[in-house]
């Protein structure tokens, strides 16, 4: 990717073969095929990661080109967080009423959003000058940007962290359902509102991070641990009511962590491998967060709703451990 003169087009490409991937499952409404549906979701949702996958690497090599690094990197990735939640939250609230109109409506109206978002990107000017050590990018070795990380203790540690902290997230999405339908058994609708205030406070979290300045990994120690003791919070709330604060909190740590993490990546990065490893990033974090869905599921049934907040709060605290543990990096700084 980092190599490649035709970014734009592979953008392109992998946005419209995003919007294809809608088409089968609407098909299989309009001609009520629902036996294949299972197999389309499955289809979808892979669809949606890899091509997210290739976007994102390419995102991350023109930021770099046209950022650099340092404060502009943190205020476009604040900026874009809070575009991101507020269009997550419209998101929520549409979902509803797009639902009842019908399913076939409601999947006709996402393949024209995702074919929409390919109009942005045809109209970014990129020149893209082929060179002698571009066109030979096949050569090299996978392990280079794979060593770049092992030997880099300010990457590794933020990628450990960036891990950790989608494990943890996609376990507490899990948590967050079996509480609103389980614990307080109440509509689905809650959810949402509960997923409402949670992105409000990671847009307000990306806001209070996109100060100028070099992030300083002591505030991913703080956040994380704000969070961990929000989770124990939860655990013992019995009216919903009262979650919403809490939900509040977390989002604004997740915000300032998720703003600490991108930007720190971005300034410790060589350009020419910006985009491989942004999308090692993507791909290992995207499946640790599926990952946890059946993880938790098993904790829930096993050890219970309440033991399972306790145990994400633990996996909190070690990302903490690892902060301390590497405590001489106490700056993001550039190379």
């Amino acid at each position: 990717m980092d190599n490649s003169i035709h970014k734009k087009f592979i953008a392109i490409l992998f946005s419209l073969i995003r919007a294809c991937s809608v088409v089968p499952l609407l098909f299989t409404f309009l001609f009520n095929q629902k036996a294949f549906l299972i197999i389309f979701l499955f289809l979808f949702a892979f669809s949606v990661g890899l091509t997210s996958d290739f976007i994102n690497s390419v995102r991350a090599v023109w930021i770099k080109k046209f950022l650099k690094e340092g404060e502009k990197v943190k205020r476009y990735r604040a900026f874009s967080n809070i575009l991101y939640n507020i269009s997550e939250g419209l998101g929520y609230i549409l979902v509803g009423f797009l639902i009842s109109t019908g399913v076939t409506f409601t999947l006709i109206f996402v393949l024209l959003i995702y074919l929409t978002s390919t109009i942005p990107i045809s109209l970014i000017k990129v020149y893209e000058e082929p060179k002698r050590h571009q066109l030979k990018a096949g050569a090299r070795k996978l392990s280079d940007p794979l060593n770049f990380i092992r030997k880099s203790p300010i990457v590794l540690v933020l990628f450990t962290e960036g891990f950790l902290v989608n494990f943890i997230f996609g376990m507490f999405g899990v948590l967050t359902t079996v509480m609103v339908v389980r614990i307080f058994q109440l509509p689905a609708l809650y959810l949402s509102v509960i997923y409402l205030i949670l992105t409000l406070g990671i847009s307000i979290g990306s806001f209070l991070e996109r100060k100028e300045g070099f992030p300083r990994l002591n505030r991913v120690f703080w956040s994380i641990a704000v969070l961990a003791v929000m989770l124990i919070a939860l655990s013992y709330i019995t009216q919903f009511i009262y979650v919403l604060l809490p939900m509040f909190i977390i989002g604004i740590s997740i915000g300032v962590s998720e703003i600490i993490i991108f930007s720190g990546i971005q300034n410790n990065v060589p350009e020419e491998i910006t985009g491989t490893i942004q999308g090692y990033y993507n791909s290992l974090a995207t499946g640790l967060t599926f990952l946890s869905a059946p993880i938790t599921g098993i904790l829930v049934q096993f050890t219970g709703y309440h033991n399972t907040f306790f145990l994400i709060s633990t996996f909190s605290l070690a990302i903490i451990l690892i902060i301390i543990w590497r405590r001489t990096i106490t700056h993001v700084h550039r190379n």
